[in-house]
């Protein structure tokens, strides 16, 4: 059999660069060179097999001239993927393509709908990147969970275990690798060498990411530990960098660096705590651990599987249990290292790992 077709399809590729966007990015990126793949994008340069289609981003500004979503009674995340599917669906007539793969549960939705409606040939492959409840699934082909715990969620919730597959989502070590040392990243930074940094690479929300109880659980320490705060308010609450602020001063950096640049903070901090209480997978936790950098994570099912590790796991909803952590850790460099786990996640997470099981996916989806 030959090598099936596959367009990716992602409207926030290109215009947003972190999160399963670049999941997507470096999807296509691996599998191009054993597959013949089209990514289909939001902005970005356009070339034979990447193709940026004209569509209501929203958080563009012409969403707010023609705000077709009100007239749906939608989001704009909606207009967003109904303007983006009606741009697509020129490129996917004639069974151009063998397999259609989304991560967008609007656009999932609308292309399953609008394939019936047009007698469109493809299979729909549709990841499941959001931590929705299984009820809440957009109807697919084949539903690729990137996490245990989700896909277990699933099967209790009555979804068919065999119209699932399970691959984790892949990451770069080379990306995350920088030439400088710590010493040299810290200096131009305006770090002291000797002063502890608690860094959070994350959207800055109270709804998901709890960015907020990061901040209050820093506040709680002693000293003069620094709170580097690093995301997109896209998905975000606006007031938390002047919370941040008001809560710590002159001990919390707010930031959103390029995605090129996240290794050096990776390199410069001595641990990531991460606050939220659940998550799809995690990729910035993933990243941060290849680097080497002590991770802390809330004990949850997830959790425990994307990093087995006791040491990371505890209660954050508890007040003042990740203080009384992060306090600990600031004088003892031992208990900062119980808390590695580059091993495990490049040996589970990397491309170079996973590319044979995206591979397989493709292949099964289309025989």
């Amino acid at each position: 059999m030959s090598a099936p077709r596959v367009a990716i399809a992602c409207p926030g590729v290109g215009l947003v660069q972190r999160g399963f966007e670049r999941l997507f990015r470096d999807l296509f990126d691996e599998m191009r060179r054993d597959f013949s793949m089209t990514l289909f994008k939001g902005g970005g340069p356009r070339t034979a097999d990447e193709i940026a289609l004209p569509f209501l981003a929203r958080g563009g500004r012409a969403i707010r001239y023609l705000p077709i979503h009100r007239l749906m009674r939608r989001t704009p995340m909606h207009a967003e993927c109904l303007t983006f599917a009606l741009a697509l669906l020129p490129h996917l007539r004639d069974g151009r393509y063998d397999i259609v793969h989304v991560i967008d549960p609007p656009l999932a939705r609308l292309l399953f709908h609008l394939r019936r409606a047009l007698k469109l040939r493809f299979r729909l492959l549709y990841t499941e990147g959001t931590a929705m409840p299984p009820r809440d699934y957009p109807p697919c082909d084949v539903l690729h969970q990137i996490s245990a715990a989700t896909l277990a969620e699933a099967v209790a919730g009555g979804q068919t275990a065999r119209a699932m597959r399970l691959v984790p989502c892949g990451y770069r070590p080379d990306h995350f690798h920088t030439r400088l040392g710590r010493a040299e990243l810290r200096a131009r930074h305006g770090i002291p060498s000797d002063r502890f940094v608690i860094l959070s690479v994350a959207a800055l929300n109270r709804g998901h990411k709890r960015t907020h109880h990061l901040i209050d659980e820093v506040a709680r320490l002693p000293g003069a530990p620094l709170l580097w705060l690093d995301g997109s308010l896209d998905h975000g609450d606006p007031d938390l960098p002047d919370y941040a602020r008001a809560r710590l001063g002159d001990r919390v950096r707010v930031t959103h660096v390029r995605s090129s640049e996240v290794g050096e903070l990776y390199a410069l901090a001595d641990v990531m705590p991460h606050a939220a209480t659940f998550e799809a997978f995690g990729l910035a936790l993933v990243e941060a651990a290849g680097a080497g950098l002590p991770v802390v994570t809330h004990d949850a099912p997830h959790f425990r599987w994307l990093l087995p590790n006791p040491d990371c796991w505890i209660d954050m909803t508890a007040p003042g249990a990740l203080a009384q952590l992060l306090e600990t850790m600031m004088h003892d460099p031992a208990e900062r290292q119980r808390r590695v786990m580059s091993d495990h996640v490049r040996a589970n997470y990397a491309w170079s790992t996973l590319r044979p099981s995206y591979a397989a996916l493709y292949r099964d989806i289309a025989a």
